[in-house]
């Protein structure tokens, strides 16, 4: 059960039973068994809610960025700066790439589940993605306009559509899509350097809209939030499946990979050898992290500095595209060291204390928005605009750590989260069970 250590130095647990449902009658041959479930990967999926956490804070605290286009935060202090940089350096770019990846895993497993079901993973896989676009729609109407489930809904779709590609052809996707945007992104960052200073340049790169008016609009009325939610969600949805989309699609096809080689089992299993992972990891991290150290370096200045003055539009882009690039290679040192972690018995309780949180991914994710909506807008507080970077570093923590929390207590009780038992039910077309 949830919430226990896991069973020895594998870091599994029993599956829970996801699909049938029915009792087998007598005589009737047995289902292939069911693989022991993968409590390291609930727990990557709790660390990477706070990354995930980390970055969209900002567009709840800032919603005037969503109208202005520049993206940067009040600096009032070194703590400030602290907090800006370090979002820059350890979560920008990142966490949504665990978490594409993790779809990507995901997505083998559940078609494994259906194959032991006798069920075609089409079917579920189409009700699955359908109600994974209807949440997307209303929680980024309602509550978080960047919302990724829409973007994972449909760009699923495609994976389904690839789901027996050939190994190879996988990866080179994955590349190909990568270096595209990657390249698209640092060329436009240097022609706006290029053109930066150019006479009438800088006045036509001048974007529209009044950061102030965003905010009064998003924390006045409840009728003024929904005005901007509708106006913001209707440009932040294209943006969201056509551009940070290509990226994450990438990582479904690694997840997919990954998930047909049985990788992940492997690893926590312990087959493959901890001194090889450490030098693929290693290597990952340092090159992330100094791409990574870079961008949030030019965006922000010196580690406990305050910027005098805003980088220009071509700085920015600059280091948005640096954030990018080194999001994947960082992301891939992550996974191989908190896998490394959740596999030693030291640290059993570690994985236990996160992989409810990871179990009822889908809650906590909307249920951040949930809050964060309450603190920051009309729904609400109205904080928008008011808060400090640090002050907004310390709900981040205080917030993942609440959910860690609630999804233990209610994980011990229950076999699924609360969101997660309906999906599953529809997916598979019976009854949730709760217990």
């Amino acid at each position: 059960m949830s919430g226990q250590q896991p069973d020895g130095p594998l870091g599994t647990q029993p599956h829970t039973p996801d699909d049938g449902g029915a009792p087998r009658a007598a005589g009737e041959p047995a289902q292939p068994a069911r693989p022991p479930r993968l409590v390291a990967v609930d727990a990557l999926r709790a660390v990477a809610l706070l990354g995930i956490l980390a970055v969209n804070i900002w567009f709840f605290a800032e919603p005037g960025q969503l109208t202005t286009g520049e993206f940067h935060r009040e600096i009032q202090g070194p703590g400030d700066q602290l907090a800006a940089f370090t979002a820059t350096l350890l979560f920008e770019a990142k966490s949504y790439v665990v978490f594409s990846f993790l779809f990507g895993l995901s997505f083998v497993m559940q078609w494994a589940s259906a194959h032991r079901a006798g069920v075609s993973e089409v079917g579920r896989s189409v009700r699955r993605f359908v109600m994974l676009a209807v949440l997307g729609v209303l929680h980024g109407i309602f509550l978080f306009v960047g919302d990724i489930l829409l973007a994972y809904a449909l760009l699923g779709f495609a994976l389904l559509g690839m789901r027996r590609v050939r190994t190879r052809t996988a990866l080179i996707v994955a590349g190909v899509l990568y270096g595209a945007v990657t390249l698209f992104l640092f060329g436009i960052a240097a022609l706006v350097l290029l053109a930066e200073g150019t006479p009438g340049f800088d006045e036509a790169m001048t974007l529209p809209g009044d950061a102030d008016a965003a905010v009064a609009a998003y924390t006045g009325t409840i009728g003024s939030y929904l005005g901007f939610q509708l106006e913001a969600y209707a440009t932040m949805a294209p943006m969201i499946i056509f551009g940070q989309g290509l990226m994450a699609f990438a990582a479904f096809l690694i997840g997919l990979v990954v998930g047909r080689s049985q990788l992940l089992e492997r690893i926590v299993g312990r087959d493959v050898p901890t001194g090889r992972l450490v030098a693929i990891m290693l290597p990952a991290l340092v090159v992330g992290l100094l791409i990574s150290g870079a961008a949030a370096w030019i965006d922000w200045g010196a580690p406990g500095s305050v910027p005098t003055e805003e980088p220009g539009m071509g700085v920015m882009l600059l280091a948005q595209a640096l954030t990018l690039a080194g999001g994947p290679v960082q992301s891939l040192g992550y996974v191989i060291l908190a896998l490394l972690v959740f596999r030693s018995p030291a640290f059993g309780w570690l994985t236990a204390a996160l992989a409810p949180a990871g179990r009822m991914s889908l809650t906590n994710y909307l249920g951040q928005s949930l809050v964060l909506a309450v603190v920051f807008s009309a729904l609400g507080l109205g904080l928008a605009g008011e808060l400090t970077a640090l002050q907004i570093g310390v709900i981040v923590l205080g917030l993942w750590a609440v959910q860690l929390l609630l999804s233990r207590l209610w994980m011990a009780g229950f076999r699924t989260g609360p969101l997660e038992a309906p999906l599953r039910a529809i997916t598979y077309g019976r009854a949730p069970r709760w217990r």
